[in-house]
């Protein structure tokens, strides 16, 4: 397979169904905009980022018998027998014939009745990762006509390269001359072929190093090291030489913790982690969170949350996370300092114009954000592709099993996912599984029906209500000061005992503690007896323990024994205005008294005294304790963003009902050529663009979205617009707000 367009002919000849297994092994094809016919469709399956994703996605023999593949190509076996693939494996040609079909549904190689063919960009020709180095062919173009003349005439051959390309590739004739070298050129030469393809430097044999150089066992490279052809490599290896092949998943011990038991963890560990994160956006929005110079929360910062909100500092790290990557938290750049001022932190607050979404609506948020976080710029999301591989797998199992050992799933994660770029593939399965016990993904190693969610979307919403839902509204009181909660609380519930109580403990059940203390904290909130106490039995699965209306009732009548008065606000100015102040008659209710010629304290706030001073003609500034005018401060805008879930047109679409779309539609379709929309536009403006109008017209056709006007049937309106096809005197666009295709009469289009 050599092109985009050989590839679109193998698609149309699929039916159905085996389009449909393409697009579903590859459903980065299927993102926006979605592809319309077969030739967009071939040119994103050879795109080299759509071809690394399906690569990093194979599993163990998968890829070894992809390198098998690309070695028999390499050595010039094109299109490659199965047989020939099946030699190099040690098996046989039925074994493999399934992975060969698995490789086929992922466009990676086309399996013919004559051999396998490869997609372009899977040709190699250095196999220095596998312990082989570079075939023959490739290393003898490296070398002069003088140079392969003079090796053929040491090997006795007529001149001609494909004359020494076939030697190589006979083994018995390699091994037959590799017998007739010096002993040490033959151990050299055999270390090398044991898995040293390239040597650096000045090998530590001269002599040996002639002959091997003389008889082409070894070639120079332009980096100076000493290279070992494949072909030779394979030789010394001998003929029962085999590339390794694991077609049989590790062996996992599969314990069962119950479905049910999973399944009520899961709904604490959720309504745990909705807790935290509205705990963390009340937090933020009281106080915003500095972030240090990278960008990223402090340790110390995560500790004191951690303690306020009486969770644990991983808790606390996943919710400022995942707050973050779902827009709930908005970093803010402090402006410039004044000069010889230090430069405040970035910090993190909640955003203002987003209004907080319903408890199941942000737990889908947060699950979702986790399951499919922003991508990040030119490097693979490593920690992402694990933890949907975890997830994958443990859902296999019936629910309510686990694999017992965390070990035996990281290699089981190793043999699906082999070229997965990270070095610490177990540390990054642990972290996985970790989190997801966090999130209720998992519980006690057992995939819940959330992270089953995950993998079937259109259950996601009913599952997430219907755990959400299970949360408790009641609690159980007791004579001994406690209130314990079997389950997992609701908001409300969670709160209200939070204002009275201290929690203790987590887990299954939640318990709180009451002291004088901690109601003594609600009196200083400005609750009173009689409001605690109904709050309280509202929220009671009884009747309230006679101790804990005793304490409520002791509390209150204690509360206030003692007076502490603030002074509210200073007003300085002259004396002789100030006593004209002090002794006005409306001015009263503000209690000033003067503590010095020049000052006055109130007994009311700075803001009321300022209102009554200026309702009694006077004309007060406002400042800070820093003597700085305070400005007045803008009343926070109301909510305009609100969370929603996604509409069903919204999701990716079935790979069946749009493989048949894409096959009643026509393969191929006009491509925009430099300056055809300006010219088809020009017609719509009396032959004449402006230079604004032809740069929009230049920016689509390289495409990029452009902002457009319209006028529609039911009035104008804009559009932003891309990917842009001319059909005649329409314009066939993807539309960015509509998140469909639409065709735009031209001279309905406004560039202005």
């Amino acid at each position: 397979m050599t092109t985009a367009d050989e590839l679109l002919g193998r698609l149309a000849a699929l039916d159905r169904e085996g389009l449909a297994k393409v697009l579903a092994h590859r459903p980065d094809v299927l993102h926006e905009p979605w592809p319309r016919r077969l030739d967009v469709v071939a040119a994103r399956l050879a795109s080299p980022q759509s071809v690394n994703d399906a690569v990093l996605g194979l599993s163990l023999p998968q890829v070894q018998v992809l390198g098998a593949a690309q070695l028999c190509h390499a050595l010039g076996s094109r299109p490659t027998p199965v047989g020939e693939i099946a030699r190099l494996l040690g098996t046989t040609t039925g074994t493999i014939e399934s992975f060969l079909d698995e490789l086929a549904e992922r466009a990676l190689l086309w399996h013919d009745p004559d051999g396998v063919r490869l997609l372009d960009l899977l040709h190699k020709n250095n196999f220095s990762a596998e312990g082989l180095g570079q075939p023959v062919a490739e290393l003898l173009g490296e070398i002069g006509r003088s140079r392969a003349a003079q090796l053929s005439r040491a090997l006795g051959l007529p001149e001609g390269r494909q004359e020494l390309v076939r030697f190589y590739r006979d083994g018995d004739r390699v091994r037959e001359l590799f017998r007739a070298a010096p002993e040490p050129t033959r151990k050299l030469l055999q270390d090398m072929a044991d898995g040293v393809p390239e040597a650096d430097g000045i090998l530590p044999f001269h002599i040996a190093e002639g002959w091997a150089f003389d008889h082409g066992f070894l070639f120079g490279t332009y980096y100076g090291s000493a290279a070992m052809p494949i072909e030779v490599s394979l030789a010394l290896r001998g003929p029962e030489y085999q590339l390794p092949f694991t077609p049989e998943e590790p062996e996992y011990a599969v314990t069962h913790v119950g479905a049910e038991s999973a399944e009520a963890t899961s709904s604490a560990a959720a309504l745990r982690l909705l807790d935290r994160v509205s705990a963390v956006l009340e937090l933020a929005g009281a106080e915003p969170f500095p972030l240090l110079k990278d960008g990223t929360i402090g340790a110390r910062l995560v500790k004191k949350v951690a303690k306020e909100t009486g969770a644990t500092p991983a808790e606390i790290e996943l919710a400022i996370d995942l707050a973050a990557q779902a827009g709930l938290l908005l970093a803010d750049e402090p402006p410039p300092p004044r000069r010889g001022q230090k430069a405040p932190p970035p910090t993190l607050a909640p955003d203002p114009d987003l209004a907080r979404p319903a408890p199941a609506l942000l737990y889908r948020l947060l699950l979702t954000t986790w399951w499919e976080p922003a991508p990040p710029e030119y490097e693979t999301d490593v920690v992402a592709l694990v933890r949907r591989l975890v997830v994958r797998l443990l859902a296999r199992l019936e629910p309510g099993a686990a694999i017992a050992d965390a070990d035996a799933l990281a290699r089981l994660a190793e043999w699906h996912a082999p070229m997965l770029p990270t070095d610490d593939l177990a540390g990054h399965v642990r972290d996985a599984l970790s989190e997801s016990e966090l999130l209720g993904v998992v519980a006690h190693g057992a995939v819940t029906s959330a992270g089953r969610a995950l993998l079937d979307e259109e259950k996601l919403v009913e599952v997430t209500d219907e755990l959400v839902a299970r949360a408790r509204t009641t609690a159980l009181f007791g004579t001994d000061l406690t209130a314990i909660v079997p389950g997992s609380p609701d908001a409300r519930l969670a709160a209200s005992l939070d204002r009275v109580a201290d929690r203790e403990s987590q887990g299954t059940a939640t318990s709180w503690r009451f002291s004088p203390a901690t109601v003594r904290r609600a009196f200083d909130q400005g609750a009173t007896a009689a409001e605690l106490l109904d709050e309280l039995a509202a929220i009671a699965a009884g009747e309230l323990p006679q101790p804990l209306v005793y304490l409520v009732n002791d509390v209150a009548r204690r509360h206030g024994e003692a007076q502490v008065f603030d002074i509210a606000s200073v007003v300085v100015g002259e004396p002789a205005v100030l006593a004209e102040l002090a002794a006005h008659r409306k001015l009263a209710k503000l209690g000033l008294r003067a503590v010095a010629p020049t000052v006055l304290t109130s007994t009311v706030d700075a803001a009321s005294t300022l209102d009554a001073l200026r309702g009694a003609g006077y004309a007060p500034t406002h400042h800070a304790a820093d003597g700085s005018i305070v400005l007045p401060a803008r009343e926070p805008a109301e909510p305009k963003v609100v969370v929603r879930d996604a509409d069903p047109g919204e999701l990716p679409p079935d790979p069946l009902d749009h493989a048949e779309r894409l096959l009643a539609a026509p393969a191929s379709g006009p491509h925009l050529l430099r300056g055809q929309l300006a010219r088809a536009m020009s017609d719509r403006y009396a032959g004449r663009l402006t230079p604004k109008q032809q740069q929009l017209c230049w920016q689509l056709e390289a495409g990029i979205p452009a902002d457009v006007g319209y006028q529609a049937d039911d009035g104008p309106t804009r559009l932003v617009i891309a990917y842009p096809e001319l059909d005649g005197d329409v314009l066939d666009v993807w539309s960015l707000g509509d998140r469909a295709y639409r065709r735009l009469e031209l001279a309905r289009i406004d560039l202005s």
